[in-house]
């Protein structure tokens, strides 16, 4: 018996080797995909938590109102303020940061409603915050 000796692959083992690479890129562009939705999603749930913090804030709060577009929070003795300064909303003494990365933010009272309103990414974009006391 003689063994052939065999230069290459055969037209089946090609096609089997092309079939498996495009599932793999394929499973490459799939998880490149998820991965880009994830950071979009990201981005807007930052902004919704950011939303429920600042709404759980007012709500603890004894009294709150507007004052130079910042809102003025008073829990017991302690006054709190909120505002934009360096691209961010954050309350005030201290810094803790509920927002980061804006391009405008501001408070306002509107209707009864203290309202946020912030241009994020270009987009404009505001929520009620909290009904106010004397309504």
């Amino acid at each position: 018996m003689s063994k052939k000796k065999f230069n290459g692959f055969t037209l089946a083992e090609a096609l089997c080797g092309l079939l498996c690479s495009i599932v793999v890129f394929e499973l490459c562009l799939l998880c490149l995909h998820c991965a880009v939705k994830l950071t979009d999603a990201n981005e807007d749930r930052q902004i919704q938590f950011a939303i429920l913090q600042l709404r759980e804030e007012t709500a603890l709060s004894n009294y709150c109102y507007i004052d130079n577009n910042e809102l003025v929070l008073k829990r017991g003795e302690s006054e709190f303020r909120l505002g934009y300064k360096n691209h961010r909303i954050a309350k005030t003494p201290g810094y803790e940061i509920f927002l980061e990365r804006i391009e405008e933010g501001e408070f306002y009272d509107e209707d009864g409603w203290i309202w946020l309103h912030i241009v994020y990414q270009n987009r404009r974009m505001q929520w009620q915050i909290i009904q106010t006391k004397e309504n």
